[in-house]
């Protein structure tokens, strides 16, 4: 499940959860964990019917994705959604994509409107250019008891990324606080941590593109390098200490 409530415009994720995740940004439920599973666009969406749900991969004659089914996407991504509030693309085996696809691609998350929203889907994210990973959130299926571990992290965690966006403003005391605290948490709740934060950061420059080459937006762009390779050290099974060490020091 997903708190919609902190939607990114684009992430990364397993060919596995990609369906889930897209069935999550069109489902109608009150409620911020989706998808619900029982609306009527989750249903859709379960049934694979959804207009609100484009999803394209390698064409049967073709080992790559090309650059003009990339073109394509693009001049569908301005039509507002048929059905819901948003609509969910998903670039299957994303990793398909040749350099001029993913170039393409890329100028399509640099300007993204408001309700659409790109998955792409691929079990080795190393095989996107760095510059598409930087502008996506990666992230992980998991399991209902993985979820429910995770979940009691929640409030905890909420405080802790608030802070860290704050902190990003110059409050070095701060930083080393949250740092402290993101040192103690979990492996899955710590990969929340940097794949929400990531989000928010993304979504500060995304929602103030005039701030030129200011020194607010120099930091923000520098916290989103510093949070990609903590996620890769993350990867790597690096320790949450050293994790956090590592934030901390880049950041300060």
């Amino acid at each position: 499940m997903l708190d919609t409530s902190r939607l990114s415009h684009a992430y990364i994720t397993e060919d596995s959860f990609a369906d889930t995740l897209a069935m999550a940004v069109v489902c109608c439920s009150g409620d911020e964990n989706k998808p619900c599973r029982s609306c009527k666009h989750c249903e859709k969406a379960s049934r694979h019917i959804h207009p609100d749900i484009i999803s394209i991969g390698r064409l049967d004659n073709k080992l790559i994705i090309t650059v003009d089914q990339i073109r394509e996407l693009k001049r569908d991504v301005p039509v507002i959604p048929n059905d819901s509030e948003k609509k969910a693309y998903i670039v299957r085996d994303a990793g398909a994509m040749n350099i001029n696809a993913q170039n393409a691609f890329l100028r399509i998350l640099e300007e993204p409107p408001a309700h659409a929203v790109f998955i792409l889907s691929t079990d080795n994210p190393a095989a996107l250019l760095p510059t598409v990973r930087s502008r996506c959130v990666e992230l992980k299926s998991m399991s209902v008891g993985e979820y429910i571990e995770n979940i009691t992290n929640r409030e905890e965690l909420d405080v802790i990324i608030f802070d860290f966006i704050e902190a990003l403003a110059g409050d070095k005391i701060k930083l080393m606080e949250c740092m402290f605290r993101i040192d103690k948490l979990e492996r899955l709740a710590l990969h929340d941590f940097l794949s929400l934060v990531r989000g928010k950061v993304i979504s500060s420059l995304r929602e103030n593109p005039d701030t030129g080459s200011t020194e607010t937006r120099n930091k923000l762009v520098h916290a989103e390098e510093v949070l990609i390779k903590a996620g890769e050290m993350l990867d790597l099974n690096v320790s949450s200490g050293h994790i956090a060490g590592f934030i901390c020091a880049s950041l300060i």
